[in-house]
């Protein structure tokens, strides 16, 4: 296992003495951009997140999932939903993270008030609940109030994101919840659904990724990566 460490966090560790206690995230790969960087590996990262979200992809590609080495094509791109269910399920087993806890999708971009069905992100979150984990539910909280820009042209930052949040429904009191997004390009919209939960009474265990995206290469891009970004605290 890697750790990175955020910008975010080192900004955020001078900026404020709320951050105590940093919000931790989970990503299982790693994808550089930088093709002077990439190697086999990536590719077959590439594939994998895109088949995740249910676009075609080119070739095959080898996924380590547990002990084995399972090959990904276009023929059953559908089965990477179930062998990311599978290695979050082993990493949860090898860090002894026990259950029970609640799954919450992060909201995808165009996930708002008005959309008549919740974020595909809720897939992600189906198959971990669906891998033979005891005590985990999911549970569907989160919508932007108004629509975002995508990702890539993203510029809010974590107070713009939590404003533009809302919750559908109360969590129980004490709630242990675990955040489900599909990659990791910035912490502004983790950190915002995370301090929205916590103003719910929710304890947030931490964020969970299925990709990340990094300027160049250090180890394994299928290697799980973990690190801290600076906890939002609103009105600070």
């Amino acid at each position: 296992m890697q750790t990175f460490e955020s910008k975010q966090a080192a900004q955020g560790a001078e900026a404020s003495k709320s951050a105590v206690h940093p919000l931790h995230v989970v990503c299982l790969t790693t994808y550089v951009a930088e093709q002077s960087q990439q190697t086999n590996r990536h590719y077959d990262v590439r594939n994998f997140l895109l088949a995740l979200r249910g676009e075609s992809i080119r070739g095959e590609s080898t996924i380590p999932v547990g002990s084995e080495d399972r090959v990904l094509t276009n023929r059953n791109a559908k089965d990477s939903i179930d062998w990311f269910g599978e290695m979050v399920s082993e990493y949860l087993d090898g860090c002894h993270i026990q259950p029970p806890f609640t799954l919450v999708p992060v909201p995808t971009s165009k996930t708002t008030l008005e959309s008549s069905a919740g974020p595909w992100t809720s897939l992600l979150a189906i198959s971990i609940a669906s891998s033979g984990l005891d005590d985990v539910s999911i549970t569907d909280l989160l919508r932007w109030r108004e629509p975002l820009a995508p990702p890539s042209q993203r510029e809010q930052t974590a107070a713009e994101l939590y404003e533009n949040l809302a919750v559908l429904q109360p969590l129980p009191p004490e709630s242990r919840v675990v955040l489900v997004d599909y990659l990791f390009t910035g912490s502004a919209t983790l950190r915002a659904c995370a301090a929205r939960l916590r103003q719910q009474g929710a304890n947030v265990l931490f964020a969970l990724c299925a990709g990340r995206t990094a300027t160049k290469s250090s180890h394994d891009p299928f290697t799980v990566v973990t690190g801290a970004v600076h906890r939002y605290e609103p009105g600070h």
